[in-house]
């Protein structure tokens, strides 16, 4: 599933992508128009209080980007695959691919270099990452969203 974040939820669509999901940014509302034909349309995330007439459009409330995840909790849970968290580049939504360490030396810092052995890039702006201590911010992060919401049991 993709999602479409407007101008005014940049942070937003990093935090999807940092969750694996495909999560495109612009600033061109106009672009719903090259979605509304396929068979898998989109959902488009905004802020806006025009009226937008779009098969799958949800306003978002929040200004913070934590409730704004709680507001779209239930549509973005089954989208996440714990597989693809942080496979993704916060800036381009490129997937990431693995890189052997000896060809970023010169694109962390030495600290960086010698305390961590597994690297990624993104292969459309080079845009480095490993597992660093934000890790675990993330990994609680994952846990409340993937968490059922009070009240509601997950067995059907």
């Amino acid at each position: 599933m993709k999602f479409i974040c407007d101008a005014m939820l940049g942070k937003l669509a990093k935090y999807l992508r940092i969750l694996g999901i495909d999560a495109e940014y612009t600033k061109d509302r106009r672009i719903i128009e090259r979605f509304k034909s396929q068979a898998d349309v989109p959902y488009f995330l905004t802020r806006t209080t025009r009226k937008i007439t779009y098969e799958r459009i949800v306003f978002i409330q929040s200004d913070t980007v934590e409730e704004q995840l709680r507001e779209i909790k239930e549509i973005i849970r089954p989208c996440i695959d714990p597989d693809k968290i942080m496979n993704r580049c916060i800036e381009c939504n490129i997937e990431l691919m693995d890189v052997q360490k000896q060809y970023i030396e010169q694109k962390v810092a030495e600290f960086v270099f010698h305390q961590y052995g597994q690297f990624r890039e993104c292969p459309q702006c080079g845009k480095v990452y490993w597992e660093g201590s934000h890790t675990r911010g993330m990994a609680e992060l994952v846990k409340k969203i993937m968490a059922p919401e009070e009240g509601k049991s997950s067995e059907k």
